[in-house]
This record gives C-alpha cells, structure tokens and sequence, in this order.
C-alpha cells in the first residue's frame, strides 16, 4: 500500500477552497455591512430606513415600477413593501398611478424630492466608495470583473 500523494493534493486543495470561500463570504459580507451603516448614518436626516432606501433606489433605477417587481427585486414581504411604499407616498417621496394596460396594477414613480434625496445619498455612497478604492485604482477594474461575474454564477445557480 504505497501512499497516495494524489489524494492528499486534492484534500489540501478542498481544504484551502474552503478556506478561501470562506474569505470571500466573510469579506462581501463586511463590505455589505459597511456599507448600510455608512448609509444608515446618511439617511437619519431624512427619516429614511434602509429598507426605505432600497425601495426608492429599485423605484428610480427602474421606474415606473409595480408594488410586485419591487417585492422580487428586494425579496421583501408584500405586507412590508406596502407599509414602506405607503410611508413614501404620505411623505412625498414617490407617487401612484395605475397602470394604462392593467387598471389593476399600481405603479409608482419617483417624485421630484425623492429624486433629489436619492442623487444626494446615492453621491454620497459613490463618494464612500471612491475612497475606500483610493490607492487601489489599478485593479479596481479587476475587482469590478471578478465581482460581476461571481454575481452572474450565484444568479445562474440561484
């Protein structure tokens, strides 16, 4: 019985994959973290929630956007997509109309106010992150590259 170097290279290579998987989960996850607290802290003065912030920010990306493509986009209760849309809504940030081919579906758009808190908050995440990237320009790309294509794998296996 000779000794198998083979199936020792391959438990060392399991063995660093996941340690290395494992990195990478712990870093997307520290990086998300920091993120929506640095945003939390920018959306006190507008009485803004995070959940808050993510509904106005799919609704101006995509608009005019249902109550429905926001609860998939979000992965968020509808029950909690109507509290914090209705919430927009009362404080001006977003308004509703019906949909012209489907009386059924309400759609909403952003206002003129929302959109001006949103291009401040969404400058100031930018402004975050260009920072945070400072002295890093040469593989920014890179990273950009990386991270796209483990989105499109987790959304093809998802």
């Amino acid at each position: 019985m000779g000794y198998n170097f083979q199936k020792v290279n391959l438990m060392r290579e399991f063995k660093m994959g996941k340690k290395t998987n494992k990195m990478i989960e712990e870093k997307i996850r520290n990086i998300a973290k920091y993120l929506n607290q640095y945003t939390k802290d920018h959306l006190k003065c507008y009485n803004l929630t995070l959940g808050r912030f993510h509904v106005l920010r799919v609704i101006i990306e995509s608009q005019p956007v249902s109550m429905g493509e926001i609860h998939e986009e979000l992965h968020m209760a509808n029950s909690t997509v109507t509290v914090i849309v209705d919430y927009l809504h009362e404080a001006g940030l977003v308004k509703r109309r019906r949909d012209e081919n489907d009386r059924r579906v309400v759609l909403l758009e952003i206002t003129e106010q929302g959109r001006e808190i949103m291009e401040s908050l969404l400058k100031k995440r930018q402004d975050f992150m260009e920072k945070a990237l400072v002295d890093m320009e040469d593989s920014a790309e890179d990273l950009a590259r990386i991270l796209s294509k483990l989105m499109d794998k987790i959304e093809e296996i998802y």
